[in-house]
């Protein structure tokens, strides 16, 4: 994409007065009722930092949380405010996700656990559309391995069949995140921030928390993050949800910071609980909006700018059909728009239940469509070559002149998949059904999947998956 010329700007969600108010709600919630703290020996260590413990809860000293949040602001140069840099020329790029743990059957529709064999042809796939603007690797989770196995083995499909598959995958436990950090570390992408998912609400506790704690000594960062649902896990009110948000993420991260003497990172983001279906709602308009204002809350407590945009295109879709495409279009558009340039889960259904193979190929063509939509137009006029242009084409036609061709390209994009002839001419080609069309390229693209390894870096991480499965497959 050379350039943009199609952008639109939104209001903030939140006033500076709300976000005042949200900050002293979060103060009062620290000191006041404090994070729940389970492990004793975590507990001890808490309290020998300097916390006051009361049962299992660690309180905050107002002065301890304001001078946290005063230094990170003045590390960031106290600049909160919308980020109004012009949109990236940067082109569109997809994610997807490890966490499915279910795949689409494309001979027979059916939904299925991932094995290790779909899933190594599922990362074929992924990689083969690299050149679409997919950046990821294995998509799902084999389910014919043992559970402490199953990192190990993602991280070795996305190794071994795809180009971006290096990335290091979150930790699930101690046990097989260590094969995780020596593969990483093999094909030189060493492993130096790990994420901390806390438990909400308030609780600092969990596998990625051990396995930080474990690993404390050979990483530089922890990243700590919470997904807190407003109505299940937090107050329905919005602003009373980030005030809980901003408790649990800010006082762990205060902890972790004392204990580990880690660089510690922090993310604050929020979702939607639809009380009816007792589910998260990814998808959803207020999935969005979330995404949106958590921009703001985030960029209010570090003290940075917040992007206007959000990229998330989750979906509770089953299947591939209306409500995936909708809900991903919409927010992919909106998205682009705003200036966000890479939106994670391609292909996943049901929130991130599902990978479909299917739906990745048509998330590519509707990003490939947005991405047509962000160029804008061209209004240059030439008046003497259009007068001449206009003459020829009144006496022999528009379509056979020089000038048409060598601009068509220019100004139209052509979709691999989505249908624009009229409809006698799609019946006299047969008719042909645009989900079949995707299954068909899908087949195509993994037939023809080519990369490979080094053979020396191929050996060096099978022999470390023959070790994991020797103490992690009993």
């Amino acid at each position: 994409m050379a350039s943009v010329r199609f952008a639109v700007t939104r209001d903030p969600s939140f006033t500076t007065v709300q976000l005042e108010r949200i900050e002293e709600a979060a103060i009062g919630i620290l000191s006041r009722v404090g994070l729940k703290i389970h492990d004793p020996e975590l507990k001890e260590t808490v309290r020998q930092a300097g916390f006051t413990l009361r049962g299992d809860r660690a309180l905050f000293e107002r002065r301890r949380i304001t001078s946290f949040l005063d230094a990170e602001r003045t590390k960031n140069g106290n600049r909160f405010g919308v980020d109004d840099r012009p949109p990236s020329p940067e082109p569109l790029t997809l994610g997807v996700s490890q966490y499915s743990q279910h795949y689409i059957d494309i001979e027979t529709g059916e939904v299925r656990p991932f094995t290790s064999d779909a899933l190594i042809e599922a990362t074929k796939l992924v990689d083969a559309l690299s050149d679409r603007g997919v950046r990821a690797g294995a998509p799902g989770t084999p389910m014919d391995v043992p559970p402490d196995l199953q990192p190990v083995a993602i991280y070795h499909t996305s190794l071994t069949y795809a180009r971006h598959g290096h990335h290091p995958l979150d930790p699930r436990s101690v046990r097989s995140h260590r094969y995780v950090m020596e593969m990483a570390e093999c094909v030189g992408h060493p492993v130096r921030l790990l994420p901390v998912y806390l438990v909400s609400p308030l609780t600092l506790a969990g596998d990625s928390l051990a396995v930080v704690l474990a690993f404390k000594d050979r990483i530089e960062t922890a990243w700590v993050v919470s997904m807190p649902s407003i109505g299940a896990t937090a107050p329905i009110r919005v602003g009373d949800a980030y005030a809980l948000n901003v408790a649990e993420v800010v006082g762990s991260a205060i902890v972790l910071k004392e204990i580990t003497r880690l660089e510690i990172g922090w993310e604050i983001q929020m979702f939607p609980f639809d009380l009816r279906h007792m589910a998260m709602i990814f998808g959803s308009p207020e999935n969005f909006l979330l995404q949106l204002a958590s921009m703001e809350v985030n960029a209010y407590f570090h003290g940075t700018t917040w992007p206007p945009g959000a990229g998330n295109i989750h979906t509770m879709a089953k299947l591939p059909g209306p409500q995936a495409a909708a809900e991903k279009a919409s927010i992919m558009t909106v998205g682009a728009l705003l200036g966000w340039r890479h939106f994670s889960h391609g292909g996943t259904l049901s929130l991130d239940q599902v990978f479909s193979a299917e739906q990745l190929a048509i998330d590519c063509e509707i990003k490939d469509h947005v991405t047509r939509m962000l160029e804008g137009l061209d209004g240059e006029c030439d008046p003497d070559a259009c007068v001449r242009d206009v003459m020829a084409g009144i006496e022999h036609g528009f379509m056979g002149l020089d000038s048409t061709a060598e601009n068509y390209r220019r100004l139209y994009w052509h979709p691999p998949l989505f249908e624009r002839r009229f409809l006698g001419a799609w019946q006299e080609a047969g008719g042909p059904d645009i989900r079949e069309q995707a299954r068909a390229e899908v087949r195509r693209l993994v037939v023809s999947h080519e990369f490979r390894l080094p053979a020396e870096l191929q050996r060096e991480i099978d022999r470390i998956y023959s070790r994991a499965e020797r103490e992690l497959g009993r």
